[in-house]
Formats: structure tokens, sequence, C-alpha cells
């Protein structure tokens, strides 16, 4: 029997940390070790841990040094990534999320 959160991993794909996975599913009032099926993959909540964990990977910090880089996403992985996190909260009735590049200026007042 897989869990929700073997489920979870599986479906990202990408490597997300184990805590944060865990993480996410708290905020999403589901159970780590539940198991995994068809009516809990269909749940709101299941959906929009899954796309809490794919917008993660959008807003994980890349690092790159010296022609190397450490879990960088191309801009093309980043828009699909981006399209299926809101493809889910646009089901579960949630808003859409940006991928966070538009450059933003703060004032205080």
């Amino acid at each position: 029997m897989k869990t929700v959160i073997q489920a979870l991993i599986d479906e990202v794909i990408y490597p997300i940390p184990y805590g944060k996975v865990e993480n996410i599913i708290i905020k999403r009032g589901l159970y780590a070790g539940d198991t995994f099926d068809a009516s809990v993959a269909s749940g709101i909540s299941y959906k929009g841990a899954l796309a809490d964990c794919l917008y993660s990977l959008i807003t994980a910090i890349n690092f790159s040094e010296a022609d190397k880089s450490v879990g960088t996403l191309t801009d093309a992985q980043r828009k699909a990534i981006l399209k299926r996190a809101n493809a889910l909260y646009g089901e579960i009735g949630e808003d859409e999320v940006d991928d966070g590049s538009t450059p933003r200026v703060y004032i205080n007042c």
C-alpha cells in the first residue's frame, strides 16, 4: 500500500525535501501515513498539497557558481510546473499563483 506522502513524492518527481512534503501535508489536513487511494487522490486536500509541492519547486533557491548549477530549473520547466500547479489550484477553487519573477517595490509609509 502506498502512503499519502509517498504518492506526493512520486508525483512531483523532482527532488523535494521530505520535511517540506510533511509540512505541506500537515497544513492541508492530511496524514502522511494514510493509505493513498482513489478517494484521497480526488480530494481537495490532496490536490492542494500536490499544487503546494509543485509550487515549492518554483520558489526554491537555485545555486549557480562557475558554470555549475544546483537545483536550477529551466524557464520552460518552471512554466510547465507553474501551469500544472495553477490548474490544480483552479480545480479546488483557490487563487492562482505566479512565479515571483515580477519585480516588486515595497515602500514603507
